[in-house]
């Protein structure tokens, strides 16, 4: 509020003092977050699924299969 106020008036040096200050609380406010991710994802187990509801890449498995696809129309034709 007090930026928004400072940018009314005409003080430059206000004004960029105030956007300093919302700099810097933002800032503080990133690394705070930042760092609470970066902890709640070290403190996981490595087998449990991810917060989006996938898997790691240790837990994939990929199977290589031969397919034949019919047509239903076709076969019910014959």
């Amino acid at each position: 509020m007090e930026l928004r106020q400072a940018t009314e008036g005409a003080d430059l040096a206000d004004i960029q003092a105030k956007t300093a200050a919302l700099q810097e609380a933002s800032r503080s406010l990133a690394d705070a977050l930042y760092a609470q991710a970066a902890a709640q994802s070290n403190a996981q187990p490595s087998g449990q699924p991810s917060e989006n509801g996938g898997s790691s890449a240790e837990d994939e498995v990929v199977e290589d299969a031969d397919f034949e696809v019919i047509d239903e129309e076709e076969a019910t034709k014959s």
